[in-house]
């Protein structure tokens, strides 16, 4: 698995405070089956924010210690950001990292409200050549309440993260009825981790892709957690056509 949505650097936000639990959490999903990852720091007004430059040196911090300890991940840098206007100049200049420096941005939106803005601000975006890939879809209320709005976003041409431990309730029962009404819409692209540390939201990956396995077969997992997440972090493009049952390849 390529895991596109970590919070691993150690220090920078809600992830672990130390580098002992960051390379406790990295051993932990290598267990798991995850070989590469996004280190995506929160990129709002609650926590510092680290521009572009630094996390992707924090980023190299950390892999040097992953290759000193024997630890078989590969790291790259990327922010998630929570939505506002205004971010195509942040990333212009610097202040955001879209995923491993591609034309993909991990998006988070309001999880109690629907920003009035948010269809503008994704248009401009994608205006700007960025694909916007919408973080955690599955627990947003607005999204649970309303699954015509994912129709839309998907119209406008973006990509939508599922948290795999949401799949078995570690994000609650709402979330996991989420999570898998999505999945068997066809809706997601990418299964990710999300995780924060071995005891504020671990890693759940193997247990979420197993639950993602009985709803939608091994193919059309493998899309979720290998060929979508490579093509994000390898900049590629893949054709996507929206259709009224959801997306085909």
């Amino acid at each position: 698995m390529i895991d596109t949505h970590l919070h691993i650097l150690p220090g920078v936000d809600d992830g672990p405070e130390t580098m002992e639990q960051a390379l406790e959490l990295a051993h932990a999903l290598v267990q798991e089956g995850v070989y590469a990852a996004v280190a995506t720091p929160h990129y709002n007004d609650e926590f510092p924010q680290r521009t572009a430059a630094e996390v992707w040196s924090r980023v190299a911090d950390m892999q040097r210690s992953l290759d000193h300890y024997g630890i078989p991940l590969r790291l790259f840098a990327g922010h998630e950001v929570l939505i506002k206007p205004g971010l195509v100049e942040d990333i212009q200049a610097g202040r955001i990292a879209t995923l491993n420096g591609s034309r993909y941005l991990l998006l988070e939106l309001w999880n109690s409200t629907w920003l009035p803005e948010t269809e503008q601000v994704i248009f401009e975006l994608r205006a700007a050549g960025i694909i916007p890939v919408i973080a955690h879809v599955e627990r947003y209320r607005a999204i649970q309440q309303d699954f015509s709005k994912i129709s839309a976003l998907l119209q406008q041409g973006v990509l939508i993260q599922v948290t795999a431990s949401s799949l078995i309730g570690w994000q609650g029962k709402t979330a996991q009825r989420s999570a898998e009404t999505l999945l068997k819409k066809g809706f997601v692209h990418c299964l990710v981790s999300d995780a924060h540390g071995m005891h504020r939201r671990p890693p759940g990956v193997a247990k979420g892709l197993q639950s993602a396995l009985h709803l939608l077969g091994h193919e059309q997992v493998h899309q979720l957690v290998e060929a979508w997440p490579r093509a994000i972090v390898n900049n590629e493009v893949r054709i996507l056509i929206v259709s009224p049952i959801g997306f085909l390849w």
